[in-house]
C-alpha cells in the first residue's frame, strides 16, 4: 500500500497546481469494499493513469471522481473544492467512454459543438471553438460528415473533441481504446498523449492494458482488490516497484525469494532458494539481517553466460535447462527451469545466439549487479518463477 503522503506528491507539491484530490476515499457495495482509502492527487495538465486488473475498483474510483458513484467515505476535491456529493453535470470534467455514444443524425460539427450550444454560448464563438478543436485533432476536413463515415479512430478523436471543446478541467477516460484493433489502437496513444499535451487539460485514464499506461502516462496508479498498490512515473513503476504484484503486473518479472545475509553501504547480499548467494543493489533502502524479500531480473536483463552483460557489474548466475524457444521478432523468448523447479524466461536478441540454446540444453543464466532489484516484500517459494500479466487482457 502507497503510503497517504507519497501518494499525494504531484511533483512539486504546490497544491494550487492540483487538479483532482481523493483524500481517504472508500467505495462499498454493500459489504463489498469496492474501492480502499484511495488516498493521492492529480495535477494540473498531467496524465495520470489508473492501472489493474479486472475488479481492482479503477473504473470505480473513476466513475466517483466523475460524480456516477458518490464514496462511502472521504473527500474528492475538484480544483479544491469539495465534489463528493456534486451532480454528474455541476461538475467540471467530462468523460470519455469506450462507447463514443456520437450521435448519428448530426454532423461532426454538430456533435462536437453541442455541449457549447447548451451552454447558450454565442454562435460565432461556438464555430471558431469547434474548429479550433477539429484542428487539435486533425480532422478540419470532416466537420460536415456523419459519424458512420468515419473510421473507428477518426470517430474516437470526435469523442475527444466534443469532451474537450468546453475546456474542462479534466477528462476522464474508461478503456477509450478498447474496441479498436491492435494497430489503430498504438496509432491512438500517440495521439492521445498529443491531443493532452496540446490542450494542456488534465488527463485521467483507466486501463488494464501496461502497454497504454507505460506509453501515455506522466504517472501511473496500479491497483489491486481495491487499493493502490504504488504510483510512480512509468520507469518507476518499471524498474522499481514496491509488491511483487506490481513487478509481475507490469511487463514480465522472473520472481525468486530470497534471504538477506547482510548490507553493506548499497550493497545487499541475499541468499536465494536455489542456492548460492549474490550482491544486489539496495536502491537507497536499508534491510535487516534475515528479511524474506523478493529479487527481481526482468527478461532483458537475463542473458546466457558469457554474453555482453545489459548493465554494469558482475551479478550472479544460474544454472537450468530450456524448455522452450519462442520467436518473437525483435527477440526471442527463451524459457529455463531450474533445478529446483521455477521457471524463468530471457529475452534474447541475435548477439545472445539464440539458435546455439536447443530446447533441453543446459545453460547458465546470468545477470548484472544493476541488473535485478530487490523488492520489499516477500512471495511464497511456490511463487518463484515467471509471473506475468500479459496475457490478462479482460477489461475491468
Amino acid at each position: 500500500m502507497v503510503d497517504g503522503e507519497v501518494a499525494r506528491s504531484v511533483g512539486n507539491g504546490n497544491e494550487s497546481e492540483t487538479t483532482i484530490l481523493l483524500d481517504a476515499v472508500t467505495k462499498r457495495f454493500g459489504d463489498y469494499v469496492a474501492v480502499e482509502h484511495a488516498d493521492f492527487s492529480i495535477a494540473r495538465s498531467e496524465f495520470f493513469s489508473m492501472l489493474g486488473p479486472s475488479g481492482c475498483g479503477k473504473t470505480t474510483t473513476l466513475r466517483m471522481i466523475a460524480g456516477f458513484e458518490t464514496p462511502t467515505s472521504g473527500r474528492i476535491l475538484l480544483e479544491g473544492r469539495d465534489v463528493s456529493n456534486t451532480p454528474p453535470y455541476k461538475r467540471d470534467v467530462n468523460t470519455v467512454f469506450q462507447n463514443y455514444a456520437l450521435f448519428p443524425h448530426m454532423s461532426i460539427f454538430d456533435n462536437v459543438a453541442f455541449g457549447l450550444r447548451t451552454a447558450k454560448v454565442p454562435a460565432a464563438e461556438v464555430r471558431t471553438r469547434v474548429m479550433e478543436m477539429l484542428e487539435v485533432v486533425r480532422l478540419p476536413d470532416m466537420a460536415d460528415r456523419r459519424p458512420n463515415q468515419l473510421s473507428g479512430g477518426q470517430q474516437q478523436r470526435i469523442a475527444l473533441a466534443r469532451a474537450l471543446v468546453n475546456h474542462p478541467a479534466a477528462l476522464l477516460l474508461d478503456e477509450p481504446l478498447g474496441a479498436l484493433d491492435l494497430k489503430l489502437r498504438q496509432v491512438m496513444q500517440l495521439e492521445l498523449k498529443r491531443i493532452q499535451r496540446d490542450v494542456g487539460i488534465t488527463f485521467v485514464f483507466v486501463t488494464h492494458d501496461q502497454e497504454e499506461a507505460l506509453t501515455m502516462s506522466d504517472r501511473i496508479a496500479v491497483m489491486t482488490q481495491g487499493r493502490v498498490d504504488q504510483i510512480g512515473t512509468p520507469t518507476e513503476i518499471y524498474h522499481t516497484p514496491s509488491t511483487p504484484f506490481v513487478a509481475g503486473f507490469i511487463g514480465t518479472a522472473n520472481l525468486l525469494p530470497v534471504t538477506v545475509v547482510s548490507q553493506s553501504g548499497d550493497d545487499v547480499t541475499v541468499e536465494t532458494r536455489l542456492g548460492g548467494q549474490c550482491t544486489v543493489s539496495a536502491a537507497g533502502t536499508t534491510y535487516a539481517a534475515g528479511s524474506e524479500v523478493t529479487l527481481m531480473v526482468r527478461p532483458e536483463r537475463l542473458v546466457p553466460a558469457g554474453a555482453p552483460l545489459h548493465g554494469a557489474g558482475s551479478g550472479a548466475s544460474i544454472r537450468a535447462t530450456v524448455t522452450s524457444m519462442v520467436f518473437q521478432g525483435p527477440v526471442v523468448r527463451c524459457q529455463v527451469r531450474t533445478s529446483a523447479g521455477a521457471d524463468l524466461v530471457a529475452h534474447l536478441g541475435p548477439e545472445d545466439d539464440p539458435g546455439s540454446f536447443p530446447v533441453g540444453s543446459e545453460m547458465e543464466m546470468t545477470w548484472s549487479h544493476d541488473g535485478a532489484y530487490l523488492v520489499p516484500e516477500p512471495i511464497a517459494p511456490d511463487e518463484a518463477g515467471v509471473t506475468s500479466m500479459e496475457d490478462d487482457q479482460t477489461a475491468a
